[in-house]
């Protein structure tokens, strides 16, 4: 029984992770919790040390995928 894993189940850490734009899921996720105070959400996102939150989608490096040709 030592073995035990416990997972993080926050909602409002689980809605911030899966969204792409991070900066409106921000805006949204504290009109939803925290009447719309975004200071409130930082010092929340602080105090969990969620350091991933702060990357926006078009800060990340991403790789080019080439187009597949055909020659006939």
């Amino acid at each position: 029984m030592n073995n035990i894993i416990y997972l993080q189940n926050d909602p409002i850490l689980v809605e911030l992770n899966n969204s792409v734009d991070k900066n409106s899921a921000k805006r949204m996720i504290a009109f939803k919790y925290f009447n719309n105070d975004i200071n409130l959400l930082d010092d929340y996102l602080k105090d969990k040390d969620n350091s991933q939150n702060h990357n926006t989608y078009h800060n990340k490096i991403l790789n080019p995928k080439s187009q597949l040709e055909f020659s006939f």
